[in-house]
């Protein structure tokens, strides 16, 4: 997969070719096969510290567009796609003391809803997939 492949066609063209540039480039001996097996064991340990009962939570530096992805790598890292809906909703609320007004659908809390034409609750995808 072309990092940033699940955006094609969704960003700016300028960004878009940024995605196609290929990243960081190795120095020294390391090669693409060594990034991309760090990037397995940082998926595992993502998983293992969810396994061990350290919160794991989602956010991005980012635009926002990424943070799908993010939830994608929760998932091959071994959660659910129900927990990994928590590690960006309930989760975080929780950790910051903000659980009692937002991070679930309750009546009487704060929320920012999206229409998601699938079910990210079985695929964590779907949600690439909002309607207006």
């Amino acid at each position: 997969m072309v990092a940033g492949s699940a955006y094609t066609g969704t960003l700016a063209p300028a960004v878009e070719r940024g995605f196609r540039q290929g990243g960081f480039q190795p120095e020294g001996d390391t090669t693409r096969a060594d990034f991309r097996a760090n990037f397995h064991k940082l998926k595992e340990l993502v998983g293992r510290l969810r396994q061990a009962g350290v919160p794991v939570v989602a956010g991005t530096d980012g635009s926002g567009l990424e943070l799908v992805r993010e939830l994608d790598l929760y998932v091959e890292s071994g959660f659910t796609p129900a927990a990994t809906l928590a590690a960006a909703t309930i989760v975080p609320a929780r950790l910051v003391g903000a659980h009692r007004h937002t991070g679930s659908i309750v009546v009487g809390k704060d929320a920012d809803l999206a229409h998601v034409e699938g079910d990210p609750v079985h695929t964590i995808g779907d949600l690439r997939h909002t309607a207006p």
